[in-house]
């Protein structure tokens, strides 16, 4: 009797097959584009990444039985990419999720039960090879070589209060810390050196109030600061000197309302994430709102649940993490330069 039911449930998988293969091919999917047509487009969605599953043949036989996937991105915060791969902190696993997209694989950063972390949150790197990690529950920032070995602590001995989003200056081998419960930015040498903070807790200008993530202009060395509970970004000179701000708590595109992920393009527009309103939006060098890109939901593309970090690379893309959809969603934004290099695909884009 037994083996009849195995027998039928083996039929049942392989009609299950036969059926799935005789399914007429999907269309190409079109390109997802910001803004939509007829303006001029200027950023476009990629793909999503969410971790092992993304590199991993999915049968009718994973479907029916339930094969467990690992390593698949649980509660991602913040997000950094180099040389191929995208490093992702991920609270809900404890751990930093490396995916390869050259090896098509993901793993962990310190290697399995190794990562020394406890909530990893902001994450940056520098041209050496060099990861580092803002851990919330250490109060520290953990340092890892090219090859995942921890390889240094910063902050250790009460420095820190709640290290959340970081950034690195590499020309002043600076790095930046959102101190958030402090209500300070509180900045390091990349050796580990203390130097200076600034900021305290208030609402007027240089003063925080649960500052969440930190991004520096490569070009200027000026500090961008995601002032979370103050509905704004604070702009700073590299010594914390004050520089300019912009935003205020609202309901439109242009304000906020829990901004949190920031981030600069190639040609000095700042994109911050807002987590309420479910999408990034792209501000000139005044300040001054010029497009935004998202809508709260799970489907492809623009469709963001509570985004947090983002990370532009020196390529102009864009990576944005979806937090509750478990997943990284990546973009281009289509420069000058981008243009230039890609005319056929910009061709495209303008057809679409």
């Amino acid at each position: 009797m037994l083996k009849s039911k195995g027998l039928l449930v083996f039929a049942a998988v392989l009609a299950l097959s036969a059926g799935c293969a005789s399914e007429p091919l999907l269309k190409p999917e079109l390109p997802i584009v910001f803004p939509r047509a007829p303006e001029t487009p200027r950023i476009v969605y990629e793909r999503s990444y969410r971790g092992s599953i993304d590199f991993k043949t999915v049968n009718v036989f994973d479907k029916i039985f339930g094969t467990a996937v690992s390593l698949d991105l649980e509660k991602p915060f913040d997000v950094f990419a180099r040389n191929n791969k995208i490093y992702i902190t991920d609270t809900g696993r404890g751990a930093v999720q490396v995916i390869d997209l050259t090896e098509k694989k993901i793993s962990r950063l310190g290697g399995e039960g190794k990562s020394r972390m406890g909530l990893p949150l902001g994450i940056r790197g520098t041209a050496d090879g060099r990861i580092y990690v803002a851990d919330g529950s250490m109060k520290t920032i953990e340092v890892f070589d090219d090859t995942g070995a921890h390889v240094q602590t910063i902050g250790k001995g009460g420095g820190l209060v709640n290290p959340a989003g970081i950034a690195i200056d590499p020309a002043l081998g600076r790095l930046y810390v959102a101190d958030s419960k402090a209500h300070a930015i509180k900045v390091f040498s990349t050796t580990g050196e203390f130097l200076f903070e600034f900021g305290e807790r208030g609402e007027t200008e240089g003063k925080f109030l649960f500052p969440s993530f930190v991004a520096v202009d490569p070009k200027t060395s000026e500090v961008y600061v995601s002032d979370t509970n103050n509905f704004r970004v604070q702009v700073f000179d590299k010594d914390g000197k004050f520089v300019r701000a912009f935003g205020e708590l609202g309901d439109a595109p242009g304000f906020f309302q829990r901004p949190k992920g920031i981030g600069l393009d190639s040609e000095g527009h700042t994109y911050v994430v807002e987590a309420v309103f479910n999408n990034f939006q792209l501000f000139d060098e005044k300040g001054q709102i010029l497009m935004w890109v998202g809508n709260g939901g799970s489907g492809r593309g623009g469709l963001f649940m509570s985004p947090a970090g983002l990370y532009i690379d020196e390529n102009d893309k864009v990576y944005v993490v979806d937090t509750l959809n478990k997943r990284i969603q990546v973009y281009q934004y289509l420069s000058e330069k981008w243009k230039k290099d890609h005319p056929e695909e910009y061709n495209k884009y303008l057809k679409r």
